[in-house]
């Protein structure tokens, strides 16, 4: 009886939260869980997208870019308009994406989560001053190269 009640909707809502909840969280001593739960959030933002079409989804980044914004960076600002910005188009050409091979879906929603960092970066050093490098950059495109099939795996179980 309950689990006709949980639906991937709100599977995909817990593992936002989760995701948010261990980047924006500061464990000092290992940094790159951080790093890992914030670009995995990134993938499952982004897949949450794609898949589901809610009016919600304008409510969940809002909510998510200013609570990036606030922990992250103490400024309203660059997730904000890049997770406003992502929904709009995802919605907007949501009819041609649909379209896509799984392949093709994969290899778009990685490119598009590597862009949203790099814009992310550029966003906050304009918005915030916040300044970052190329080796971080490198980083975050590393690390998601390594945790992005096992992300999409994942997320493609709860989808079924």
């Amino acid at each position: 009886m309950i689990s006709k009640s949980i639906t991937n909707y709100i599977i995909f809502n817990l593992i936002l939260f989760i995701t948010f909840s261990i980047s924006v969280n500061s464990f000092v001593s290992i940094e790159n869980i951080n790093v890992i739960s914030y670009i995995i959030f990134h993938i499952s933002f982004i897949y949450f997208i794609f898949y589901f079409y809610h009016f919600s989804l304008f409510f969940i980044s809002f909510f998510y870019g200013v609570l990036f914004d606030i922990f992250l960076l103490n400024s309203v600002g660059a997730h904000l308009i890049i997770f406003l910005i992502l929904t709009l188009l995802f919605i907007f050409f949501r009819k041609y994406l649909l379209l896509m091979s799984s392949y093709q879906i994969g290899i778009l929603i990685y490119f598009v989560l590597i862009f949203i960092f790099f814009f992310e970066f550029i966003l906050a050093y304009f918005l915030n001053n916040i300044f970052f490098n190329l080796f971080e950059f490198g980083k975050y495109t590393v690390i998601s190269l390594i945790i992005f099939i096992p992300t999409i795996f994942f997320l493609n179980k709860f989808n079924k």
